[in-house]
């Protein structure tokens, strides 16, 4: 039988990918939000930078969260693995 381990692991991961998804396209929506709108004045380059620099943010924070989702998946894999090796040796 499976260790409940290996299968809750898993789920947080594809959870995880799936949070980074999500922030990882938060600056993009406001990002199109603002091309779409005629604007201009003293502060839109300003507010086009911070949104450059969010979205470099938000992609940064998105790779580190699939790290940590790449990280279960191997934990996971361990397990499988040592379940294998004892199944083996019986």
């Amino acid at each position: 039988m499976a260790d409940p381990r290996i299968h809750e692991l898993r789920e947080r991961a594809t959870k995880l990918r799936a949070f980074a998804d999500h922030v990882q396209k938060l600056p993009d929506r406001v990002d199109g939000e603002a091309a779409k709108m005629e604007w201009s004045g003293p502060y839109t380059d300003k507010v086009r930078g911070e949104i450059k620099t969010w979205k470099g943010r938000c992609g940064s924070v998105a790779d580190r969260i699939r790290e940590e989702a790449q990280r279960l998946d191997g934990e996971a894999s361990s397990l499988e693995q040592k379940e294998r090796e004892k199944a083996g040796a019986r």
